[in-house]
């Protein structure tokens, strides 16, 4: 379904066969940045298109809820990309999207690799499957230890002032931060489709 219009309002509430919104950031001479939040709560997974790239419109983005972020010279490169990847709920990283910020938690190796096999699109139970491959020690890693890995990330970020809304959120602040390079993710291919 492909749909244009100047305003969010026929996106909400959310209608069937919308896999993606792209949103450009600003509608009618305004930056919309509580419309991302709007489509994002109602479920849509909102990439948002912008001549503005600055970290903080970037970041205000991506709290609200923003899947992705593209600054209009990077749409001719990545627009298909970013819109594939958000559609099936990966990551695509663009500069804009890995801009700095200040704060640095820090975090464990454990955390740091969970985080990393998290972002390449394993779900909890196959990083668990694979951090415990890699592990050594022979004691099992649940996806349970798994998800306290990844929520210890998101109170880290909390307490240096820089929460995270959603998964894209956080891979970029850890990228932003240099805890993950973003060639590191988007590696994993399932043992299904191999």
């Amino acid at each position: 379904m492909v749909l244009s219009a100047s305003t969010t309002a026929p996106l909400l509430p959310r209608p069937h066969g919308v896999d993606v919104v792209l949103l450009d950031l600003e509608l009618n001479g305004e930056l919309v940045l509580g419309e991302v939040a709007a489509l994002s709560d109602a479920g849509h997974r909102v990439v948002v298109f912008s001549a503005h790239g600055g970290p903080a419109v970037v970041s205000q983005a991506l709290e609200n809820g923003a899947c992705a972020y593209l600054t209009k010279d990077e749409a001719r490169e990545h627009c298909i990309d970013t819109l594939v990847a958000v559609a099936t709920d990966r990551p695509y990283v663009t500069r804009s999207l890995a801009g700095g910020m200040l704060a640095d938690p820090r975090l464990s190796g454990r955390e740091r690799e969970a985080l990393l096999l998290w972002f390449q699109g394993m779900d909890m139970a196959a990083v668990a499957r694979r951090m415990t491959k890699t592990d050594g020690s022979g004691e099992a890693i649940t996806k349970d230890t798994v998800k306290q890995y990844i929520d210890r990330a998101r109170v880290k970020y909390a307490r240096a002032g820089r929460q995270v809304a959603s998964r894209f959120a956080l891979l970029a602040r850890a990228i932003e931060d240099g805890l993950i390079r973003p060639e590191d993710v988007g590696g994993y291919r399932s043992s299904a489709s191999q």
